[in-house]
């Protein structure tokens, strides 16, 4: 009996599949089963029924299951506890969806292999809800998703948060400060997905002006989608973080949004029963490279819009499109001022 031979029992029963234990420990199929015959026969005990592709654990399997998750542990703690990252090897899987790994991904890399040389890492970028069930599956080891996460079979640290702000070419939003529902619902509107947080996050807002959209397409990749808003194409709600410089240079435009829009947050998940230290210690060091700074004070368009003065208006061009009915338009001058801190 060897640790190989208990790791793969216990992938094996967490995963459902020989097929997904295999790709987990980056080993081939036939490696699996015959750890597993080994296993087995030393034991003299049958572990699985095999039921087709999947696989459910006997009686005794799950009996004994509970000795090897703690083997398992035990060996991954004495790992660490030796001082020797470079026995901490095989693969590890880390989901990140693709805010975080336009700003982090390096930093990830470099930050682990310089703790665990010997560590493979493979990252599964994909939008939040998806990693969600892939962690909760077993199929990512670490995810850094966005909140709210109210899945108890996942354990989060927060990591902080991003603002996000409603994006175009000057072109677009002309000398607007400050946008409301009604202002944008006339414009080309270009959004992630359906089940991507952003366009929740779209659709709250504008449901609670009751405006409606008049054109929304969809893109499934967020720098797809901010090189078409480049473009002057379409307007687009993003992280602000992500075009910092293109507003600071004037190139976009980011007008601040009444009612103002909800920052998005995230959180450094793992599995709540997993039960290898070294994946705790893989999630604390993924934590501290992802962290992100404290939303400090508001942008430059934001302290712009605070100004004493008129509300400007979005682009003339908007008026030449179907106009929005008086009771939508957006106030300005006197009544601007008094609806602001209502909306605050």
């Amino acid at each position: 009996m060897n640790i190989r031979q208990l790791e793969t029992f216990y992938w094996i029963a967490r995963l459902g599949t020989f097929s997904a234990a295999a790709e987990r420990l980056h080993t081939s199929q036939a490696n699996v089963s015959a750890r597993i015959r080994e296993l087995e026969s030393e034991l003299d005990v049958t572990l699985f029924d095999r039921i087709g592709r999947q696989v459910q654990l006997t009686l005794k399997g799950r009996e004994l299951l509970v000795h090897a998750e703690k083997v398992v542990a035990d060996a991954a703690k004495l790992r660490l506890a030796a001082g020797k990252p470079d026995m901490v090897q095989g693969v590890v899987k880390i989901g990140v969806g693709e805010v975080i790994a336009a700003r982090s991904l390096v930093a990830m890399i470099n930050e682990l292999k310089r703790f665990f040389p010997g560590l493979d890492v493979e990252f599964d970028v994909d939008v939040n809800a998806n990693l969600k069930h892939k962690l909760e599956r077993g199929a990512i080891d670490v995810a850094v998703i966005g909140g709210p996460v109210e899945e108890p079979a996942i354990r989060v640290v927060p990591i902080g948060a991003m603002r996000t702000a409603w994006v175009g070419t000057p072109a677009l939003l002309g000398d607007a400060t400050t946008v409301g529902p009604s202002d944008l619902a006339a414009l080309p509107i270009l959004s992630l997905g359906r089940e991507a947080r952003l366009f929740a996050q779209m659709q709250a807002w504008f449901a609670e002006a009751a405006a409606v959209p008049v054109t929304v397409s969809y893109c499934n990749n967020l720098s797809t989608m901010l090189e078409v808003a480049r473009a002057g194409v379409c307007i687009c709600m993003v992280p602000e973080e992500l075009v910092a410089a293109e507003i600071g240079a004037g190139a976009l435009r980011a007008p601040t949004p009444v009612p103002t829009l909800p920052p998005l947050t995230f959180f450094v998940a793992t599995r709540a029963e997993s039960v290898d230290p070294a994946i705790a210690e893989i999630a604390r060091i993924v934590a501290d490279v992802t962290r992100l700074p404290p939303l400090g004070e508001p942008t430059p368009a934001a302290a712009e819009s605070a100004e004493p003065g008129a509300r400007a208006r979005v682009a003339s061009r908007q008026s030449e499109r179907k106009p929005a009915p008086a009771a939508r338009r957006a106030p300005s001058g006197a009544a601007a001022a008094k609806r602001r801190p209502r909306l605050q």
